[in-house]
């Protein structure tokens, strides 16, 4: 017997972010941000904010993933220097949990990284192979 594949979203707060407008989902991805960086535990930050990285890779439709990502590196930018710090340590600490993902979303950020000015001196580069 085949097994089902669960079409559900890994991350329902993401999912609903879909077809909505860009400044709606920047204000998503600060917000999740700040949750995030608000998680004293270094590992816990990085269980909250792997899923999130999963469901916007496993979208299908290419320009709402790359949509979405953009929203999200714009509200990077627009994050404090202490949250950008520790969103950017968790994001390094994530290669480590699931490595296929963070590379996937790094080409998505590598492919929008010059389209979007501001966030070039802020946002997180590669991490370096481990």
């Amino acid at each position: 017997m085949a097994k089902k594949k669960d079409d559900r979203p890994i991350d329902a707060g993401l999912a609903a972010q879909f077809g909505k407008s860009e400044q709606e989902a920047i204000e998503f991805w600060k917000h999740r941000f700040g949750l995030v960086a608000a998680i004293p535990s270094d590992i816990a930050r990085v269980g909250a904010l792997t899923p999130q990285l999963r469901e916007l890779v496993r979208i299908e439709n290419k320009e709402e993933r790359k949509r979405l990502t953009a929203a999200r590196m714009k509200a990077f930018v627009q994050l404090p220097q202490d949250q950008r710090d520790r969103i950017t340590k968790t994001r390094q600490a994530a290669y480590d949990v699931d490595r296929g993902v963070l590379e996937e979303d790094q080409r998505m950020v590598d492919e929008l990284l010059p389209t979007i000015p501001e966030a070039r001196s802020v946002y997180p580069g590669p991490t370096p192979a481990r």
